[in-house]
């Protein structure tokens, strides 16, 4: 048997069938849903056995309930085949009051309405994705996320002992953890292989229609692109028409709901602060891919070829970094968001917690860009101030604290309290 690699969903999972019947773990094909369910149930029935399709929708016509029956708790894997499972079990909640009774998993969200129930207060929503570099062993997590939100004035001082060109395979072999388990001869043969399922089978699953493959691909190339960017739709539109595979903007939906469907494309949305007028503020969400193996994928391109466009290499690398905040800010209930105005103020990454604490964060490859990132983190003291002073019964907190995720070596606080981190440092 292949060693159960821990994941950071997994404390999760544990509190949250104390409490509900149910947990439903969702994300994208193989990042490790089934074998993370697999761990904590002690029956299962997986829906995509094809062997047993014919049996299964007899069953599902007759008597869906039958699915339900095994050890508890029970997984029931793809459980989006057979939807109205979901009202079975918000059913079974009902009539039994039990807890950690079940736990399903999904590679792709069903349509809206295709069930009869939305299973509140029985079954609980998780998201999941790939491995982060702290999970997969790539990070040695001697900086802690939320121990900085309790602790900002935590010592930090250190050195990785990772480098630049090690980050650039990272970045393309991604965080799938059959990659983890048994590293590939090739560190793009995942990224690849994803790719095409999503274009080949995937997305014409989720869909329910014919989508072209070739049509798939070009879109996905253009969000590559335009990774780690607030790119408009509209832009996308073109992209792909310019690619010679003509798309409306009805058909451009199509395509772009089945790949959110299928937790392929994610959208980071925009933090709107009352710091700058409303009209000052780009407010369209961050496009962004789960992986950014996909993207190298989709863009053709190895760790060497990563090393010789610094620039296609630096969007690359904040969406890894995206993937890894994301997946250690879900750990304490914070939320990921960026800040852009059309003045040239940024900020890559913004954690908010509950209690509306929050930390600014700027990813920069390469030590001579960090000064450049310090200085536009700096800018969001002045402005806060500035607006304190103007609204004296509307006051905003300043940041927790300020952060600058590099793919260098070092990690330490800076005389003006930036802390410099490299990713192979960080955990949640």
């Amino acid at each position: 048997m292949i060693k159960y690699l821990p994941r950071l969903i997994d404390s999760s999972i544990e509190d949250i069938l104390q409490d509900f019947t149910a947990v439903q773990i969702r994300g994208p094909k193989w990042c490790g849903k089934t074998s993370t369910c697999e761990h904590f149930a002690k029956s299962e029935i997986k829906f995509n056995t094809k062997k047993q399709k014919e049996e299964f929708e007899q069953i599902y016509s007759t008597d869906p309930s039958l699915f339900l029956k095994g050890d508890k708790p029970r997984l029931i894997d793809e459980w989006q085949l057979y939807p109205l499972v979901w009202d079975e079990i918000k059913n079974y909640s009902d009539e039994t009051h039990l807890k950690n009774q079940f736990l399903l998993t999904g590679s792709y969200s069903p349509k809206n309405g295709i069930t009869n129930h939305t299973g509140s207060m029985r079954i609980v929503i998780l998201d999941m994705t790939t491995m982060s570099l702290f999970e997969s062993g790539k990070s040695t997590g001697e900086v802690s996320l939320k121990q900085l939100f309790t602790d900002p004035l935590l010592k930090v001082s250190l050195t990785s002992t990772t480098t630049r060109e090690e980050i650039s395979e990272l970045i393309v072999r991604g965080g799938w953890p059959e990659g983890i388990v048994n590293p590939p001869r090739n560190s793009n043969i995942y990224g690849k292989h994803v790719l095409r399922s999503i274009c080949d089978t995937d997305i014409q699953e989720a869909s329910g229609k014919d989508l072209n493959p070739q049509t798939t691909l070009a879109l996905l190339h253009s969000i590559s692109r335009g990774i780690s960017q607030s790119i408009d739709n509209r832009t996308l539109i073109a992209d792909v028409n310019a690619s010679g595979h003509p798309m409306s903007e009805q058909t451009f939906y199509e395509y772009y709901n089945a790949l959110m469907r299928l937790f392929v494309v994610k959208e980071i949305p925009a933090w709107c602060p009352m710091i700058r007028s409303k009209t000052s503020i780009r407010s369209l969400p961050k496009k962004g891919l789960f992986d950014p193996s996909i993207a190298c994928a989709s863009l053709e391109i190895n760790e060497k070829g990563l090393d010789k466009d610094y620039k296609t290499r630096g969007f690359l690398f904040e969406c890894l970094v995206g993937r890894d905040l994301a997946i250690y800010a879900n750990t304490f209930d914070g939320h990921l968001s960026y800040y852009r105005d059309r003045l040239g103020l940024e900020c890559d990454y913004v954690i908010h917690l509950n209690n509306e604490d929050y930390c600014l964060i700027e990813c920069k490859c390469g030590d001579k860009y960090i000064e450049e990132g310090a200085q536009n983190l700096n800018k969001f003291d002045t402005l806060i101030n500035k607006y304190n002073i103007e609204n004296p019964n509307k006051q905003m907190s300043l940041p927790k604290f300020k952060l600058i995720i590099t793919d260098g070596q070092y990690g330490y606080r800076r005389k003006d309290g930036i802390i410099v981190i490299p990713i192979t440092a960080l955990r949640n």
